[in-house]
């Protein structure tokens, strides 16, 4: 930017143009701030009426609603006073839920002692439960407690009941968010004979009328006469929330005035931050109840067309204002063209571009001589440049390259020695193990018993088998090992079961206590062609892993046909190898813990062994109990070539 700012003070040119350019922006701004102020009120005006229509379409729909539920109460009850025994109350409470898809409960409660054979209270309740509609005789209830039964009963007159949440636990409307209206029941006599209470379900009420919006964001609530949300698009908020909870009055003033407008009452509109979002708010009270309803639409929404005509009508001046900038600059750079060139030119090679070619003149004038003596130093400056920048490109593809290689020996020297130290501690260990239980035994095997000397035998074993194993792997690592695998390796009809027990049965051996399971789905006499060797060795060292790493509590093998391919799969339980290290433990001689027991080769072996007999190990990421080894090979096994 200052770089800009310095080029323009240098320039006549650009001075004069942006002279032009300012004037003729003032004009357009001005403009545009009265054309836009006028254009705000017009289309905030039109969202006002498009906002009251919608508002006044929605407490229509909900007037509906509600004289819907109340015309077909009446009508039940009336057939409910004439009929009021047990067994044709939960028919008719059945009946009205079913016959209005508004009516979400119906309860009919007969007034205590009604019916002593059923106890003190009996009230039968259907509820709408997705398509099906369920009845229930909750005769332990006591609903005369409840607001639906007594302001009813009380009254002697239908009433709304506030709505509320039914807390009553174990009952079929639990939790359910529900607006009742209640009747009283009488006989001939005149005589109380209970309340049936219908319930429309607040959250569908609210969906129902989600569908009536002018704009794609916007929403209704409706507020009951202490604030209370009724109706929100926030079914969570409905009977628990008031607008009130939602208020600060501090932060939000207008949000508390309009919670105030609409528990008085009142009707009008109101600009108000709902959240962070500026919104417009049509309210109005619901007539016959003490309900009042509002439309809260977000500003980006009601004003979607005045930000689109703001922005072509930006765009517009944004051209008028390039081309009244062009053809200004165009007439002035005419007038300075020769100049203009010579101090491109010159700027260009300052800032570093050495190839820019100044062009030689054919004026003799004061400009054409100048313009002759830069173009012959821009010549001299440029086979200087060249030079140089050849020997520095020479300079730094050699750094490079010796950088590389001692990274690669700095690299190769800490693998050998960590591979060495590692190794000789890992031989190292057993090693004098074996040699000190030998040495007790030849000193002291005449004074122990025979579980003990058997004891020491079973710990020489094991470390020899340690020593064994890792010798083999460092030959397998070897040139000459993987030479000899696959110069050598047969292909014979091998038992996948035989191979599977004989493994099972090798590594409980060495580790008694462990409780290793094997499984099979399919028969001793199913075979593939393979290396019988190497396939148990590749076997064998994933079971010795789950032997050594895991709890040894619930270690399996199990071995399956899958279409055109068996499977060996591999499970125990315990810690397992965290998600981080997923994909370098086929990395040879990489260790999570490097003072953990093993060379780091195990795993990459195997996976070697089976991958030259035509199959795949896998480790399962989506296993979380401890490791799980999927180990497959193909009816037809192709050998490695």
């Amino acid at each position: 930017m200052g770089r800009l700012i310095r080029r323009i003070k240098k320039s006549l040119a650009s001075k004069i143009s942006l002279y032009m350019f300012f004037v003729a922006l003032l004009v357009f701004v001005f403009i545009n701030y009265v054309f836009m102020g006028i254009s705000w009120r017009h289309f905030q005006s039109i969202a006002i009426n498009n906002a009251s229509e919608a508002l006044n379409a929605a407490i229509a729909q909900a007037e509906r609603y509600l004289r819907s539920v109340e015309t077909v109460t009446d009508l039940s009850a009336c057939m409910v006073e004439d009929h009021f025994y047990p067994d044709s109350l939960t028919a008719y409470s059945k009946r009205v839920v079913e016959k209005s898809a508004f009516v979400s409960g119906c309860a009919i409660s007969a007034r205590p002692y009604m019916f002593p054979e059923h106890g003190s209270y009996y009230t039968a309740y259907s509820v709408r439960k997705g398509d099906a509609v369920i009845t229930s005789v909750e005769d332990g209830y006591d609903c005369s407690e409840q607001d639906w039964y007594s302001k009813a009963a009380v009254s002697g007159q239908a009433v709304w009941v506030d709505p509320s949440i039914d807390s009553i636990a174990g009952s079929l409307s639990a939790n359910r968010r529900t607006a009742s209206y209640s009747r009283p029941l009488y006989n001939r006599k005149n005589r109380l004979l209970g309340v049936i209470s219908t319930d429309i379900s607040l959250p569908d009420f609210s969906r129902a009328l989600s569908s009536i919006k002018p704009y794609s964001n916007c929403y209704f609530i409706f507020l009951g006469h202490d604030g209370r949300f009724y109706v929100h698009r926030d079914t969570a908020k409905i009977v628990n929330k008031t607008i009130f909870d939602l208020t600060n009055g501090r932060f939000y003033p207008e949000k508390l005035a309009l919670g105030y407008e609409m528990t008085a009452g009142r009707s009008g509109n109101m600009r108000a931050k709902v959240g962070a979002v500026q919104c417009l708010i049509c309210y109005k009270p619901v007539p016959g109840t003490d309900w009042s309803a509002a439309l809260i639409c977000p500003e980006h929404d009601v004003m979607h067309g005045y930000h689109r005509l703001h922005f072509s009508i930006l765009i517009i001046i944004a051209i008028g204002l390039f081309i009244i900038y062009i053809i200004c600059r165009r007439a002035v750079v005419q007038a300075f063209a020769p100049v203009k060139l010579l101090e491109e030119q010159a700027e260009r090679i300052a800032d570093g571009d050495y190839s820019t070619q100044i062009a030689r003149g054919n004026e003799y004038s004061v400009v054409g001589n100048l313009q002759n003596s830069f173009a012959e130093m821009q010549e001299t400056l440029s086979r200087h440049i060249q030079e140089l920048n050849s020997a520095i490109e020479e300079a730094a593809k050699r750094n490079e390259e010796l950088k590389t290689a001692n990274s690669a020996l700095e690299d190769a020297i800490s693998r050998r020695r960590e591979f060495v130290s590692n190794m000789t501690h890992q031989i190292r260990t057993p090693l004098n193990l074996i040699m000190g239980f030998a040495q007790l035994l030849r000193d002291a095997g005449d004074c122990m018993s025979v579980e003990e000397k058997q004891a020491l035998l079973r710990v020489i074993d094991y470390h020899t088998m340690t020593l064994r194993r890792m010798s083999l792997m460092l030959y397998d690592n070897s040139d000459r090992g993987y030479r000899d695998q696959r110069e050598h390796l047969g292909q014979a009809a091998v038992s996948c079961n035989d191979v599977a027990r004989e493994c099972v049965g090798y590594v409980n051996r060495y580790f008694p206590d462990v409780s290793l399971k094997f499984e099979t789905e399919i028969a001793d006499s199913f075979t593939i062609k393979t290396d019988r060797l190497y396939l148990m060795r590749s076997i064998r060292e994933i079971l010795f892993n789950s032997a050594k790493y895991s709890d040894g509590k619930n270690i399996s093998l199990c071995v399956k046909a899958c279409d055109n391919s068996v499977q060996y799969i591999f499970e125990d339980t315990g810690p397992g190898i965290p998600l981080e290290y997923h994909n370098s433990v086929f990395t040879p001689f990489y260790k999570s813990d490097s003072l953990s027991e093993g060379l780091g080769m195990g795993l990459p072996l195997t996976k070697r062994h089976v991958i030259l007999l035509g199959g795949s190990l896998e480790l399962d990421s989506s296993y979380d109990r401890g490791c799980r080894f999927i180990m497959v090979f193909p009816l037809e096994s192709p050998m490695y070539q």
